[in-house]
């Protein structure tokens, strides 16, 4: 038997198991060292899996600042021993396109035991831009804000993240009747959370110099993920009960952009699109979603992306936000970490740190910040809009 995965290609039907997780705290720039972060990160989901680097089939790391042999020298400690590695460096869609690799090798019977791994360590005084994964504008480029008559010039909004956000934030206040209070009440929410979680130690803390007022904080961390087939975790006495249901990525259309909106910019209409996919594709619905960590890189992504994976509409955004981060009118618990906007963003480990939280809640470890009775768990991130992920996990046990 197969199932389809896009595009009309397919796979033989084969489930994939979490069987460990780890990640570090996210600590301010400049506090991190990246090997460090990296080998701890893994160490902590060899152990919780009770696997031993020797059984891992293949690895995938992800690091937005990585370079060639990027993984090699970060997992160095841990010796060599002929495993496969690729490295992936491409903004904060790193941490989730290493995630999706892994288990395709895992669907395709490449592997039985895969090892993800997302790490970013960024100096202190790292510009914008680059903490984005984009080059330096040159001094005589202008400046191009979403609209204008050419689709590359939309486009090209998205090499100027800083303008982009702040024309979000200009948007949300003038066409959806949000205050800079009800603003400030979802950012202060989000800390609230983050201080239950003991890898968020970012909360409130100040961020870089060219951070915004409603912006997560950047930050370093690591976040590790074992992942294995159900023969495999049979065979080594693995507990694995939570599996991997659907991993997808998308892109604009054309249309998406035309006419050009600052939401659909920054990914609104490809989520909005994904997650219709991804349901469909796992037969369940918004209503049948227990947890969610989205990709909060703003208080303004918190909400629209709230709405377009479906847990409320635009004309409740108000409301919505005046409830910081509650239930959704559907009942979800979205961003019980407290989000990037709580934790922090470091941008190769965020996704796969969002996917470490949805494991403890699936698995009823965590903590005090536990959703009661987590059964299924949507995960969502974003790189500037130009890429969307989405991942469904749901607890296999009763």
């Amino acid at each position: 038997m197969a199932i389809r995965i896009g595009n009309g290609v397919t796979v033989m039907n084969q489930q994939v198991l979490l069987a460990g997780v780890g990640v570090t705290p996210f600590v301010p720039l400049g506090q991190g060292d990246a090997r460090a972060l990296a080998v701890c990160a893994v160490r902590m989901a060899m152990a919780d899996a009770s696997i031993d680097f020797e059984l891992i089939d293949h690895i995938v790391l992800a690091c937005a600042q990585g370079g060639a042999g990027n993984g090699e020298q970060l997992l160095a400690p841990l010796g060599f021993s002929g495993i496969p590695l690729i490295n992936l460096s491409d903004g904060c869609a790193s941490g989730h396109a290493a995630f999706h690799l892994a288990r395709q090798s895992l669907l395709s019977g490449e592997s039985a035991c895969a090892l993800v791994v997302g790490c970013d360590a960024m100096p202190v005084e790292i510009g914008s831009h680059a903490f984005f994964g984009l080059r330096e504008p040159s001094p005589d480029s202008p400046c191009q804000a979403v609209g204008g008559g050419l689709l590359q010039q939309r486009i090209a909004s998205r090499q100027q993240p800083l303008e982009l956000y702040a024309a979000q934030t200009r948007q949300l206040l003038q066409d959806f009747g949000l205050s800079a209070e009800c603003l400030q009440q979802v950012l202060n929410a989000a800390r609230q959370r983050a201080l239950l979680d003991p890898s968020a130690l970012l909360a409130g803390l100040p961020g870089s110099g060219w951070q915004q007022p409603y912006l997560a904080t950047p930050a370093c961390g690591a976040a590790a993920l074992m992942m294995c087939t159900p023969a495999f975790a049979r065979r080594y006495g693995i507990q694995a009960d939570i599996a991997c249901l659907a991993s997808l990525r998308g892109a604009d259309f054309d249309d998406d952009l035309d006419p050009p909106s600052v939401f659909d910019a920054l990914g609104r209409s490809t989520t909005h699109r994904l997650v219709r996919q991804i349901y469909d594709q796992a037969g369940l619905g918004p209503e049948d979603v227990d947890v969610v960590e989205l990709h909060d890189q703003s208080v303004g992504d918190y909400l629209i992306n709230s709405a377009a994976l479906g847990f409320c509409r635009d004309e409740q955004l108000v409301s919505f936000a005046q409830d910081g981060f509650g239930r959704s009118p559907g009942g979800a618990v979205i961003c019980p970490s407290g989000g990037l906007l709580g934790r922090g963003h470091a941008p190769g480990a965020t996704a796969i740190a969002q996917l470490v939280e949805l494991s403890l809640q699936l698995s009823g470890r965590a903590g005090a910040r536990q959703v009661t009775h987590a059964r299924t768990a949507l995960q969502h991130s974003m790189a500037l809009g130009r890429a969307v992920s989405l991942t469904l996990l749901q607890r296999t046990s009763s």
